[in-house]
C-alpha cells in the first residue's frame, strides 16, 4: 500500500497523510506548512491533487482523459499558486493554476518537452527543463512565461532544478563528466560548479534554508 507520509527530522513521529497505493509521488509543502501537493493516480490519469498535512479535505486539483499526465507540482513562494507541468494539450509544457485550481494558465507553448518547473524565492521567475536541440538542458523565464532564458547548454543531460533561497544559485544535476553528478550555477547560468564526484549517481539536489 502506496501513500505520503511525514517524518520529524531525527525519524521519529512517523504519520500517515494519506493511505492509497494512488498517492504517488512529488510531495511538496505549501509555505505555511499546512498543505502537501503530489501527483493523484486516478488510474485513468495523473492528477495533481492536494491535502491537509493531518489527512484531511482531499482535494484534486486538475482533470485529465486517459493516460494524461500532470506532474512537478511546486507551490510558489506565497503559497498563492501552484505550478506544474502536462502533457493536456499533446506536448508536456509549464502551466500555472491558483492554489484552489482554477485559472490554469499555460506558460510554456511549442512543440517540445518541458518538465521540472521551480519557483524563484522572490516569485518572479521559474526554471524549468527541456528537452531541445537532441538533450535536457535547463531554462529560465519570468513568471508570465515571457523572457525565456537558456541557462545550460550542454552535449550532456542537464535538469532537476533548485533555488538556492537567496535567489543567487541554481543547484541541478548532470551526466556532463560522464556520471550524474551535483552541480550549481549562477542564476543567470554562469560559473558552473561540480559539488560531488563519486561512481553513484546523484540527483534531486534541495537547498538548506539560511
Amino acid at each position: 500500500m502506496g501513500g505520503i507520509y511525514t517524518i520529524d527530522v531525527d525519524g521519529s513521529n512517523q504519520q500517515q497523510v494519506i493511505s492509497h497505493n494512488r498517492a504517488m509521488a512529488g510531495p511538496d509543502w505549501s509555505p505555511d506548512g499546512k498543505q502537501i501537493v503530489f501527483i493523484y493516480h486516478t488510474h485513468q490519469y495523473f492528477s495533481i491533487s492536494v491535502i491537509d498535512v493531518v489527512g484531511s479535505n482531499f482535494r484534486q486539483l486538475t482533470r485529465g482523459v486517459t493516460n494524461q499526465i500532470n506532474a512537478s507540482p511546486g507551490w510558489s513562494p506565497d503559497g498563492r499558486r501552484i505550478v506544474f507541468s502536462s502533457d493536456r494539450n499533446g506536448d508536456n509544457e509549464i502551466y500555472i493554476m491558483d492554489a484552489d485550481g482554477s485559472n490554469v494558465q499555460q506558460m510554456t507553448d511549442n512543440d517540445i518537452t518541458d518538465y521540472f518547473p521551480a519557483w524563484s524565492p522572490d516569485g518572479s521567475q521559474i526554471a524549468f527543463t527541456s528537452y531541445r536541440d537532441g538533450n535536457w538542458d535547463i531554462y529560465v523565464m519570468d513568471v508570465n512565461g515571457s523572457n525565456v532564458r537558456r541557462l545550460t547548454d550542454n552535449p550532456a543531460q542537464d535538469w532537476g532544478t533548485t533555488w538556492s533561497p537567496d535567489g543567487a544559485q541554481i543547484a541541478f544535476a548532470s551526466d556532463r563528466d560522464g556520471n550524474w553528478e551535483i552541480y550549481t550555477m549562477n542564476a543567470d547560468g554562469s560559473q558552473p560548479r561540480r559539488l560531488t564526484n563519486n561512481e553513484a549517481q546523484d540527483l534531486d539536489p534541495a537547498w538548506r534554508p539560511y
